[in-house]
């Protein structure tokens, strides 16, 4: 089961081509800017969503977005719920679904690890390379984003 907070249907933002977005409930940060603050409180306004379920609409969108497109997991943080996702994103890409995951890059685990290396494309949102900067835009140090993007790099 995921915390989905909400979906969007034909996103132009979250990734090439339309999207199917599934906006994850609960974040790590806390960015001053931040464009769903609802996401961040992991208990927040959101409903338990089967793995089954977020598939059978991801699959019925697949003639809308077609080859280009695909199904982006957003948030929040979508790392926060790696291993629930990893079964899901397995199906969506035997389905022949582009996926994408948008992130923060500060949740570092085997999950995250793996999720990463199964999806087609991270969205690495670095908020601030200045790690004072952005510790005061986020409340959270930066090291371990830009340890993901230079994991993202070499592999």
């Amino acid at each position: 089961m995921l915390r989905v907070h909400s979906y969007e249907s034909m996103g132009t933002y979250d990734g090439p081509g339309l999207r199917f977005v599934v906006f994850l409930q609960g974040c790590n940060f806390c960015c001053l800017y931040c464009a769903n603050p609802d996401t961040i409180d992991p208990k927040g306004e959101c409903r338990e969503v089967s793995m089954e379920e977020i598939l059978e609409m991801a699959v019925s969108e697949k003639p809308f977005f077609g080859k280009r497109g695909g199904v982006t997991f957003s948030g929040g943080e979508p790392t926060v719920q790696a291993k629930a996702l990893i079964p899901l994103v397995k199906r969506l890409k035997e389905q022949g679904i582009h996926i994408c995951i948008d992130t923060n890059g500060s949740i570092w685990n085997e999950y995250v690890e793996e999720l990463f290396s199964l999806v087609d494309l991270v969205l690495l949102d670095i908020k601030q390379h200045n790690a004072a900067h952005h510790q005061l835009l986020t409340e959270r140090s930066n090291e371990q984003t830009l340890k993901t993007a230079k994991w993202l790099q070499d592999n």
